[in-house]
């Protein structure tokens, strides 16, 4: 396999975790993989944007492509970066791509990736995607000291205010005209992050913690979020050996950056008693290293003497070079860490680490188990806690026995593991991406036609637009924006252009009840002139004309009239269908079929007649009863789609809403079956069941794991207004899938072949919608 690993830095240019994890892990999948890397440099004698070869200083299989990115100031589109990383794809040509942090290099280059229907790993390092600081601190105007507060979550102008127009600008004189500028960008930075984040086939975060906030801050789909904690060279932690006769040691490793919280640490150590040492690690940052100093130069006493200096250091070397020198680790940040490497390295060595109750550090050091733990912040706590361990070395000792808390031999993931782990990621994405590879046709072989949304003589409880839980209809009216209704030149312009070309049907709207729409009659001429089948959806009640007139107009041309049906007895049909009437609904069914009979025993066409429903809690248990009724009215097919809940008020009538109700639905889906099996139609055949079949736990966010998308590259929609839709979600939704063309713009062929199309029919698995689509069926469905 071909791997292209995406990182902002690499070493030994760049030593911070995110980057020594990455070349840790791309070392180890060199064993059985072509891997490459892309990242950057910052060198101010090359040319902006120069790329040149080079290779891993420690092991050459792994090949670096390094773009400079030397005097840019942060930003996080850079459109130079994209095209040089689009060189990198299509030289490599990778099976897949796997990032690690974007900082300092594009976001948009996730789009090049998925472009090219390379599935994508994107391991979380921090909360960059989510935070362009990386690690959710902010300013306050109001209090200028207080550079490093928590930060409880990003919104625009908040991000703006206290981050953004001071941060990044450095003004700290900051007017309101300029906030709000920021405030906007911030606004595009998210939208387009967002977007980026939905082309991602899967996220990596090494702690719950992260996980969870990605969840549930974010809104990322839970299910493309895996925990996986990082992978070590266990080679590199030989037998420590620490000399006993030695003061009591503490060390900080890390870059000098305050969110590090080495000035709280240093405070700290000026309050413990006895002679205790403390060596700080880390590659000078200029002032911020010399503001540290001065800080540690201030400490009461002699402890300013007994604050010691060290340079950066190999990882290969850290048992050598640090923790032979320490009895214990430090790691004091102020920002909410996920899962630092020093807390994992410290463990393996057997050294007890002392770091905050908070994020991923809290989740690795379990409180006198294989550390100590101080309140977030807090820099009195920790010298407590640090104090402890100078008065009772043997603490440490025990402490750092446990090791790695989650193995019971305390033992940290070797890399060997969980490259295994990650390469079954990578195994299982090729794999879908293989399985849910789409060829798109030439041509659709069926649209759908918006014709007359905002035309209906019912208010079904689950309709987007008509339901008397939506405020469409009435919004509409109370702005005085006039009926949405398609005109017939658009319709006969796409089927001149598709006809020829693989379309054999058209399905007027399925928003409103199409045969009110006025131009109906030709759509059925039309369809006679093309030699192309009608495919129809209606409520039942046959509007107008009554259902002898239509069904002798339609059963000619037809395909598939899909008549609404939900319920097997009058309470419950009507009150999903209020409007309806059982009656005469049972009447127009029987008359409909009886018509289409004759004239299919006449030698004419026999279009088929489904029963379509949606559903619900609150027909679920006449699912089999309404099998019964089908064919006992000789109805062909059952066909039905699970609940788009858009209203809140029907949110609890979803079959996949939880276990139990996905549970119950398989209790009726079973016994359908049986009575379906039961009792053929009238021509022996069996009626056919569309949709319904059984669920598994993750079909409350996964309806059907292993299911290809049944519309895109094969059918399409179009709006009343002319828009271009991909399926059939409901059009809030939709709209996610992104935006491809308008007919009163472009021609139909010329969107169906546009690169923003033919994108989303190859990267669609990814999506948040689409994962969750209802209208998805299992592989072998």
């Amino acid at each position: 396999m071909r791997i292209l690993k995406v990182i902002h830095g690499y070493p030994m240019r760049y030593n911070a975790g995110s980057e020594v994890y990455s070349q840790t892990l791309c070392q180890a999948l060199a064993n059985r993989h072509e891997v490459h890397v892309f990242t950057r440099e910052e060198n101010p004698f090359a040319p902006p944007y120069d790329l040149k070869a080079d290779a891993d200083p420690d092991d050459t299989r792994v090949r670096l492509h390094v773009v400079n990115m030397a005097n840019f100031k942060d930003r996080y589109r850079h459109e130079m970066v994209d095209q040089r990383f689009l060189e990198v794809l299509e030289d490599v040509r990778p099976d897949v791509v796997h990032i690690g942090h974007l900082n300092h290099l594009s976001t948009s280059l996730i789009a090049r990736a998925a472009a090219a229907n390379v599935p994508i790993v994107f391991t979380l390092h921090d909360y960059w995607l989510m935070c362009p600081r990386g690690q959710f601190m902010q300013m306050f105007p109001e209090d200028p000291t207080n550079l490093w507060a928590a930060c409880e979550g990003q919104e625009d102008r908040k991000c703006a205010q206290r981050c953004y127009a001071r941060y990044f600008s450095g003004d700290p004189e900051t007017q309101d005209h300029d906030v709000q500028v920021w405030s906007d960008w911030v606004n595009r930075r998210m939208t387009h992050v967002r977007e980026m984040a939905e082309l991602v086939d899967m996220f990596v975060a090494p702690a719950r913690y992260l996980r969870d906030r990605f969840v549930q801050d974010f809104g990322l789909p839970a299910e493309k979020v895996k925990y996986l904690d990082y992978g070590f060279d266990l080679s590199r932690f030989v037998q420590r050996k620490r000399d006993p006769c030695q003061p009591f040691t503490f060390g900080y490793i890390g870059t000098h950056i305050p969110a590090k919280g080495i000035h709280h640490l240093i405070q700290a150590f000026g309050q413990l008693s006895g002679a205790p040492i403390l060596r700080i690690w880390g590659r000078p940052r200029g002032q911020e290293t010399d503001a540290l100093r001065v800080l540690a130069g201030s400490l009461p006493g002699d402890a300013c003497d007994r604050v010691e200096w060290y340079p950066e250091y190999r990882n290969q070397d850290i048992v050598t070079d640090v923790f032979n020198q320490v009895d214990a680790i430090v790691v004091s940040s102020v920002w909410a860490e996920n899962s630092p490497l020093v807390i994992h390295e410290a463990q393996q060595c057997r050294v007890p680490v002392v770091t905050a109750n908070y994020g991923g550090m809290g989740e690795y050091v379990h409180h006198e188990v294989n550390g100590l733990l101080f309140e977030h912040r807090n820099p009195e706590d920790l010298a407590r806690q640090m104090q402890r361990l100078v008065d009772d070395p043997e603490l440490a000792v025990r402490l750092g026995r446990r090791g790695y808390p989650f193995d019971d031999n305390g033992d940290i993931p070797s890399v060997e593991d969980h490259v295994v782990q990650i390469e079954a990621i990578y195994d299982d994405l090729v794999a879908m991406r293989d399985r849910e590879s789409l060829v798109k046709a030439s041509a659709p072989w069926r649209i759908t036609f918006d014709t007359n949304p905002d035309d209906c003589n019912l208010s079904c409880i689950m309709c987007e637009e008509h339901s008397t839980f939506s405020s469409l209809q009435k919004r509409r009216r109370a702005e005085g924006r006039p009926r949405r209704r398609m005109e017939m030149a658009m319709i006969r312009q796409v089927v001149e252009e598709t006809a020829g070309r693989g379309l054999r049907e058209i399905i007027p709207s399925t928003m409103g009840e199409p045969l009110l729409f006025k131009d109906f009659d030709q759509i059925i001429d039309l369809c006679h002139e093309f030699g192309i089948k009608l495919n129809l959806t209606t409520n039942g009640t046959f509007p107008g004309r009554g259902v002898r007139a239509w069904a002798e107009r339609l059963v000619a041309v037809t395909s598939d009239i899909k008549i609404s049906w939900n319920g097997a007895t009058a309470a419950t049909h009507e009150t999903i269908m209020p409007g309806i009437k059982w009656e005469q609904a049972l009447a127009n069914a029987r008359t409909f079929i009886a018509i289409r009979d004759a004239h299919a025993a006449a030698g004419g066409n026999r279009c088929r007649v489904t029963f379509q429903l949606t559903f619900l809690e609150s027909n679920v248990g006449e699912l089999a009863d309404m099998v019964r009724l089908a064919v006992g009215l000789g109805v062909d097919r059952l066909k039905g789609h699970h609940l788009w809940a858009h209203f809140s008020e029907i949110e609890d009538l979803s079959m996949r809403r939880s276990p139990e109700s996905i549970e119950r639905w398989n209790e009726a889906v079973r016994e359908a079956h049986s009575v379906a099996r039961a009792n053929p139609l009238p021509n022996g055949e069996l009626i056919q069941l569309d949709n319904i079949f059984e669920l598994d736990a993750a079909a409350v966010t996964d309806l059907a794991p292993s299911g290809v998308c049944p519309f895109l590259g094969q059918e399409a929609w179009i709006s009343a207004q002319g828009r271009f839709d991909p399926c059939c979600a409901p059009d809030a939704q939709r709209r996610t899938l992104g935006e491809f063309g308008n007919l009163h713009e472009q021609s139909f062929t010329d969107i169906w072949n546009s690169e923003p199309y033919r994108n989303l029919t190859q990267g669609y698995s990814s999506k948040a919608l689409c994962v969750g689509c209802n209208m998805r069926r299992p592989g072998d469905q």
